[in-house]
């Protein structure tokens, strides 16, 4: 009974689990922020109207989730080993800060960060069962000042970062901790602590779910049928619990059925009856010359073993049960056995009988039988007392010959011969082993490249391998490279041996020539495989010759014939190996039909026409138009009133905005770089434009570059190309989307982060708690080093980068050092991204525009982050 309800409460749990709906604690609602005023908070739109977002800006400010909300949210994640972590919010360009932190100080638990300057989203956790801290980083630009939906989903071992209700990114990763146990952990919201990861942006709608399928929470259209990790890993413990239990039964009904037979023994003992008499169980008794017992009621009888009589013919009298031997006769210094008879001479017969020997004399008119042949014809033979006929067959008349024996007629009886590959008496044949001698009458002819065999009367010449048979007793080499019976590879060479062959792999393959793999000079990278010698098959979205160039699905220039990767009215934006779909400006995406809808903005107030001017909807769009004489087409942004053909700029410089005929739109700031980037075409108004500041532009740092491949002194830039062994060799290093500003004022230094009296310009690098800080325009970015060959980790000397130019188009080159090594002592990164080489993948489309809507966000100008395909797993594209 006890194993019946552990199935049925295994059953219920599982039901329960994976039909329970998720529980989510919304924490900005838990701050309260509504009804109290707090330094560098106030209330500013959202991405929706009829929820309030609030705008964080300022070094100072403190958002930490205290008292009942902090531990109604350390137990839901305690709860279920599936929770999600989503926020709406829009970042300003530039900046790394924290959405959502469970830290101790300086020290993360549970951590979601975006890096606007190297445009990662970073989830920092502790893997249950550890101690240090690991962190997951998603290539992605999130700080483009354009509102985005980002929820990370953790699922059991499986972490998966939806942005805009796009699955962008799945990753295998340790389970993260859940237990919530170190002492003083705090909760913050927008930051890691009171002073660090300042996140500056507008926030709506930071929430944490437990339970599955926590992303539809935000984004209710997507997929939800399939099971999530989380409930396999729960159904597959449930399963092995019922196993266990089963097994736990089983076990218990066998010692159950050993008990029941016991007590039968013990309480059934049942007596026997026969003839009159009662026999207990388990008595034995002698009837006749049977031998008797009664077992649990049932009398079993069998004969009287009797001892063996050496004897020849032993002799049973009456009322014994064994047969006895009687004496032996003695004659002429001979002992006959009982009953044995013999003939001293012609015509004459004595049997012994009990030691008595009796001899009678035959007659052989009477005792002889009659011949078939004529009186003439019959004669005798000394020591017979009948005659015989000459010709009779004696074998047809029954022999004992062996099986493998011949019956051969004499005149007076038959004798036996032992057939040829037999030795023996003939009454007894035994098989004779020709193979164990060569020639002669039992020896075999097994000549050479063959080997004896002896079968049951006769042997066999077998051949060896790799020749073939020419007659009984030869055999002669065959060729197996000429008959294609060989098993050498397809690419491999056959070379004919005497008795066998050898193979060995043709040039440009490697193996021991049964198995043969092309060998592709340096690798293939981002998950590509090496097809034939020196030419990788690269995996879907990269391209080159070692698979080292990101294929830019979003290029209908470069795939004419392709068909459209996205919907229409959508937008593609290309990532490293793949690409996702945002719908353009003035479109949202329909969860239920999948496909862009057109956003009503004068329905939903997101026009900016002026107070006096009419908002009519269009597709895709808005458009002012004026019914009275004092209409203005001026536009309404962001509280004030800015004239129709003014121009402004947003976001530190990093978007340009115009108001025209009251729409007022923004698209990203031009960079130097783009007055050369011929893909793009530019009006002489955008040209006269005021460039992007430094840090909205792509730049390749100067700590990146390739060492010659002998002359290890000499270094190569991104980009150059030299000669090598008659190939022409090319330096593809990772570029970051932010250069560093050359000449920053004093405001802009940053603390370090215990020793506050240490202070550092914008570009110095130090080292931190096993990571790598920058400082950048006066605010502090971290990471995990990146590793080499040998898991040693390195990067340029502190300031490396601070005379690095505005951009790649500003043709102004800084200083190149060689880097130097680290010395992290008793630290080791828990992971880190193979790139071999310094060769990675480099996205086609790095400096293509975008701007934002209401309905989803382009990626602005970015260059693609390090190829990390053993570690990432990028999703198929919507």
């Amino acid at each position: 009974m006890a194993g019946a309800r552990a199935l049925v409460a295994a059953c219920c749990c599982w039901w329960w689990l994976t039909n329970a709906a998720a529980t989510e604690l919304d924490l900005l609602a838990a701050l309260s922020l509504h009804n109290t005023s707090r330094a560098g908070v106030s209330v500013a739109p959202g991405m929706q109207p009829q929820r309030t977002a609030y705008s964080l800006q300022g070094e100072t400010r403190s958002l930490q989730v205290e008292g009942a909300a902090f531990e109604r949210a350390a137990e839901l994640l305690r709860r279920s080993p599936e929770f999600t972590l989503l926020a709406a919010l829009r970042q300003e360009p530039a900046n790394s800060g924290t959405v959502l932190s469970f830290s101790h100080g300086y020290n993360r638990y549970l951590e979601l960060q975006s890096s606007g300057r190297r445009d990662e989203v970073r989830l920092h956790y502790v893997a249950a069962g550890g101690a240090a801290a690991r962190v997951e980083t998603f290539p992605f630009r999130l700080a483009d000042g354009a509102w985005h939906r980002v929820a990370l989903a953790v699922s059991g071992a499986q972490a998966t970062l939806y942005v805009d209700c796009h699955p962008l990114y799945r990753r295998l990763v340790p389970p993260p901790d859940r237990n919530f146990s170190q002492p003083q952990l705090a909760l913050w919201v927008g930051q890691r602590n009171s002073k660090h990861s300042l996140f500056k942006g507008t926030l709506q709608e930071v929430k944490l779910v437990s339970g599955p399928h926590g992303y539809l929470v935000q984004c209710p259209g997507l997929d939800s049928e399939c099971p999530t990790c989380g409930q396999f890993a729960l159904l597959q413990a449930t399963v092995q619990e019922l196993t266990s239990h089963i097994h736990d039964l089983s076990l218990k009904l066998v010692g159950t059925e050993a008990r029941l037979a016991r007590l039968e023994q013990c309480d059934c003992q049942k007596s026997c009856y026969s003839n009159g008499t009662v026999h207990a169980d388990g008595a034995s008794w002698q009837k006749d010359c049977n031998r008797c017992s009664c077992v649990h009621g049932e009398i079993t009888c069998r004969p009287v073993e009797c001892d063996r009589a050496e004897c020849k013919n032993p002799v049973l009298h009456p009322g014994e049960c064994c047969p006895t031997c009687l004496r032996q006769c003695l004659l002429r210094g001979t002992l006959y056995e009982h009953g044995e008879r013999f003939a001293p001479k012609e015509c004459a017969e004595c049997v012994c009988h009990d030691g008595n020997m009796q001899c009678t004399r035959v007659d052989p008119d009477t005792a002889c039988p009659p011949l078939p042949c004529d009186q003439p014809d019959q004669f005798t033979v000394p020591g017979e007392c009948c005659k015989f006929c000459p010709g009779v067959d004696y074998c047809s008349m029954g022999h004992s010959c062996d099986e493998n024996a011949t019956c051969m007629n004499l005149n007076t009886k038959y004798t036996c011969k032992c057939n040829q590959g037999f030795q023996g008496d003939g009454i007894t044949c035994e098989d004779v082993d020709e193979c164990q001698a060569a020639g002669g009458l039992y020896g075999h002819h097994c000549h050479s490249n063959t080997r004896c065999v002896n079968v049951v009367g006769s042997y066999v010449c077998q051949c060896l391998p790799g020749y073939t048979r020419r007659d009984k007793f030869n055999c002669v080499e065959v060729d197996e490279c000429a008959s294609a019976v060989h098993g050498c590879h397809t690419h491999a060479q056959c070379s004919n041996t005497p008795g066998s062959y050898s193979c060995r792999c043709r040039d440009g393959y490697s193996g021991d020539g049964y198995t043969c793999t092309p060998i592709c000079t340096g690798g293939c990278l981002n998950g590509g495989v090496c097809a034939s010698p020196e030419r990788c098959a690269c995996a879907r979205g990269f391209g080159g010759a070692r698979c080292e160039r990101d294929v830019d699905e979003c290029d209908a220039l470069a795939h004419p014939a392709a068909r459209a990767p996205c919907v229409p009215r959508a937008l593609c934006v290309n990532t490293p190996g793949s690409y996702y779909c945002v719908c353009r400006d003035g479109y949202r995406r329909d969860p239920h039909r999948d496909h862009c809808e057109d956003v009503d903005e004068c329905t939903e107030g997101f026009h900016t026409c002026h107070p006096s001017a009419r908002c009519i909807n269009v597709d895709g769009g808005f458009r002012c138009q004026c019914d009275t004489p004092s209409c203005e087409l001026s536009c309404s942004w962001q509280g004030q009133i800015l004239s129709d053909g003014e121009r402004w700029m947003e976001s530190g410089g990093c978007r340009a905005c115009s108001c025209n005929a009251g729409v007022a739109s923004c698209v990203r700031a031009l960079c130097a770089c783009d007055r050369d980037n011929t893909s793009l075409t530019l009006s002489s108004t955008e040209s006269s434009l005021t460039l992007a500041p430094a840090p909205c532009c792509p730049h390749c740092e100067a700590r990146f570059h390739c060492r010659h491949q002998e002359m290890h002194h000499v270094t190569f830039r991104s980009g150059e190309r030299w000669l090598y062994q008659c190939q022409i060799c090319e330096c593809l290093v990772r570029c970051t989307s932010y250069t560093i500003c050359p000449h920053c004022e004093a405001r802009f230094h940053c603390r370090h982060q215990e020793m506050h009296h240490v202070t550092f310009r914008s570009g110095e690098r130090w080292l931190y708690q096993c990571q790598i800080c920058e400082c950048l325009l006066g605010e502090v970015d971290c990471w995990e080093p990146e590793c080499e060959e040998g898991t040693a980790c390195c990067t340029a000397p502190a300031g490396a980068g601070a005379g690095a130019g505005a951009g790649a188009g500003a043709g102004v080159e800084g200083e190149w050092r060689a880097p130097h090594r680290l010395e992290l002592a008793g630290c080791a990164p828990p992971h880190c991204p193979t790139c071999q080489g310094g060769q990675c993948a480099t996205l086609s489309a790095a400096r293509r525009g975008g701007g934002a809507g209401a309905g989803g966000a382009v990626a602005g100008p970015r260059a693609a982050p390090a190829p990390q395909a053993p570690r990432r797993a990028a999703l198929e594209p919507p």
